[in-house]
């Protein structure tokens, strides 16, 4: 009772479907990265500062090479870290230590 239930003639090769750039779902994480990295650095909210940074780490770790915005990836990230800095290293914080 050898006999291979497979058929080899039914096998067809994967062909990857091409995806136009343009139809691509946004990145939610990036859009929250900003959004929150914005609010964190105006109102100075420390849980938004952070909230941005963790988005925007999502959005890093889940990117693929061919959606790849390399200008909305550095603003997220520059929003993420001025909101984090200015939040814990900002000029209320020096007149209270004084």
């Amino acid at each position: 009772m050898d006999v291979d239930p497979r058929r080899p003639q039914a096998v067809k090769p994967y062909m990857k479907e091409q995806i136009d750039p343009d139809q691509l779902p946004p990145d939610f994480y990036a859009l929250l990265a900003l959004i929150f990295g914005v609010i964190g650095l105006m109102m100075r909210q420390k849980m938004y500062a952070w909230l941005s940074l963790f988005c925007c780490l999502g959005s890093i770790a889940n990117l693929k090479s061919a959606e790849m915005d390399v200008k909305q990836i550095v603003c997220s990230v520059a929003f993420a870290v001025m909101g984090i800095f200015v939040n814990y290293f900002g000029k209320e914080q020096q007149s209270q230590k004084q």
